[in-house]
């Protein structure tokens, strides 16, 4: 099979591109927002962004991945599919609300306790706020990753897209209404995801009515458990540093500098996560119908061709950013997050063997190894925190943020082993990457206001060079399909 089809390629558009809408439109407002609102507030916001996501991992312990997953398990049994659904959405509505109650009762305490030293930052009204977005997002999310698995792009287009265009358009209204405040954030988010949870409700009660089935709680609870630890110790791998900053640096206006710098580099992102998407239902079928253990060329491609499309996406955000933004943003403060792109980027080079070591586990429902490779990652990256934002201010938080990818694909990869047999071409997955990041920051060390452009480039013509003489027997029969030869 040629990896890159007419319909992988329409797949990849649609679950790339639609799929990442709602990251995207966090990256378009925050152009919006840094001349709306103050660095300070700026940076409350990217820790309110940082509350959604945790709350957002109680309320739905992990039913989100869940229900992707295991539809492959029931899709053969429509009845049995039925009361699935209905049991994970039973527990969506749940556990939800116990959350919203739970955090009611003691979120000002906690807020008070974690931002002593921060006047600036309460849990009334816009921490509570984000509590409630939170929950309806997950319930969302949960849709959304049922419409990935059961390939239903039509619908998860039309679904994202109404997301992005009524958060864009209501948060520019609001900020608008309400400048120098955050209500233009917190409610341009709460607003659009409360609809759009209720119309994935009416949807799935529509297609699966509301038939919980006490039988698939043990099985949630066995999967779900690990994964919801998982997710906690990844929340503190990607959004602790937003609070050691805090705690350090005191100022909120520090951690939005950082945070501005990092949803920068998403970009890099929105490119990954939708290649995931995209990649991982075709890969889950062919383990499900041949019965696999073990890698094949066939799978392989896919985190080859992962990985070749983010060498080049990395240099193309770092060259061109700097360049870019100061068109639309032009408070100078936000200017020196620049100097932090190239190091926070290239931790995306280590993502194909990330996705490839993660994938079975997810698949063999090995889920119980997870929490301890986010642990010991976690750990680490606290410590990294710790140490580096105290003594080096803001860099050492981009070092804590790049140091701690390599350390958890070390780690899924300890676990994955031991559940499915790896062969692959390690230039194509380790070597490659690892030789572009050492060149990087070799050069980082080198660059100047003055030759900052040149390194960039420099980085940009290996990246080329390494993706097209390790790739090139993939890359040639693909150029030649599209130029219709």
């Amino acid at each position: 099979m040629n990896m890159i089809s007419k319909q992988f390629i329409k797949s990849s558009v649609i679950y790339s591109v639609v799929g990442s809408l709602p990251v995207l439109s966090g990256i378009i407002l925050i152009f919006f927002f840094t001349s709306r609102l103050t660095p300070t507030q700026f940076g409350i916001n990217a820790i309110l962004l940082a509350l959604l996501y945790i709350v957002q991992i109680f309320s739905s312990f992990s039913l989100d991945s869940y229900i992707g997953i295991s539809y492959f398990e029931h899709k053969d049994n429509p009845e049995r599919l039925k009361r699935f659904v209905g049991t994970v959405l039973a527990g969506l509505l749940a556990i939800g609300a116990v959350v919203v109650a739970g955090v009611s009762l003691g979120g000002n305490l906690l807020f008070r306790a974690v931002f002593e030293d921060s006047a600036e930052i309460s849990f009334f009204p816009f921490g509570f706020l984000t509590v409630v977005t939170a929950v309806f997002n997950g319930i969302f999310k949960s849709y959304s990753s049922l419409l990935i698995n059961r390939q239903r792009p039509v619908r998860f287009l039309w679904l994202n897209l109404a997301s992005f265009v009524l958060t864009i358009s209501l948060s520019l209204v609001l900020l608008h209404l309400f400048p120098f405040t955050l209500w233009g954030p917190v409610l341009g988010r709460l607003i659009p995801t409360f609809l759009l949870s209720l119309v994935s409700l009416a949807l799935l009660y529509r297609e699966f009515g509301f038939t919980p089935d006490r039988r698939f709680i043990r099985g949630i609870v066995s999967f779900c458990t690990p994964m919801f630890i998982y997710a906690a110790m990844l929340w503190v791998v990607n959004y602790i540093d937003r609070f050691i900053i805090t705690h350090f640096l005191v100022d909120p206006m520090y951690a939005g500098i950082f945070d501005f710098a990092v949803k920068v580099t998403l970009l890099i992102d929105i490119l990954q996560v939708g290649l995931s998407n995209t990649i991982h239902p075709r890969i889950y079928t062919l383990w499900q119908d041949r019965q696999l253990r073990e890698s094949t060329p066939e799978v392989n491609r896919y985190y080859n061709g992962f990985t070749a499309l983010t060498l080049l996406a990395i240099p193309l955000v770092v060259v061109l950013m700097p360049y870019l933004i100061p068109l639309l943003v032009k408070k100078e403060i936000y200017y020196q997050s620049f100097a932090f792109l190239a190091i926070l980027s290239i931790g995306f080079a280590t993502r194909g063997g990330y996705y490839l070591f993660l994938a079975p586990l997810y698949f063999f429902k090995k889920t119980k190894a997870l929490p301890r490779v986010l642990f010991l990652s976690a750990l680490f990256q606290i410590a990294a925190c710790t140490i580096l934002i105290r003594y080096y201010g803001l860099m050492g938080a981009v070092w804590a943020n790049f140091l701690v990818k390599p350390v958890e694909v070390f780690l899924l990869y300890l676990e994955s082993r031991k559940v499915f047999r790896f062969r692959f071409n390690r230039w194509k997955i380790l070597y490659s990457p690892l030789i572009f990041i050492l060149y990087v920051i070799a050069t980082e060390f080198l660059k100047t206001d003055g030759n900052r452009l040149y390194i960039g480039l420099s980085q940009m013509a290996l990246s080329f060079v390494l993706v097209w003489f390790t790739y090139r027997k993939e890359l040639i029969p693909m150029i030649r399909d599209r130029l219709g030869r």
